[in-house]
């Protein structure tokens, strides 16, 4: 009997939660003040960015959400 390999299954379902994680912050500052909603998808943009270099370059191994 074939063993089923799961990390490329595990690997796809971390980029939405990193997205999620990322965008949750945003969303629940505007939330909670006076800010417009269009903030929160600049700062999810922005976190985005900042995590995908992170995560892809030598300066931090597994980016800004850490997995």
């Amino acid at each position: 009997m074939k063993k089923y390999d799961w990390k490329p299954l595990l690997e796809s379902i971390k980029e939405p939660l990193r997205l999620l994680v990322l965008a949750v912050i945003p969303f629940a500052v505007t939330y909670f003040t006076e800010l417009g909603y269009e903030w929160a998808v600049i700062a999810v943009f922005i976190l985005r960015f900042v995590d995908k270099y992170l995560h892809e370059s030598m300066i931090a191994e597994k980016g800004l959400t850490r997995f």
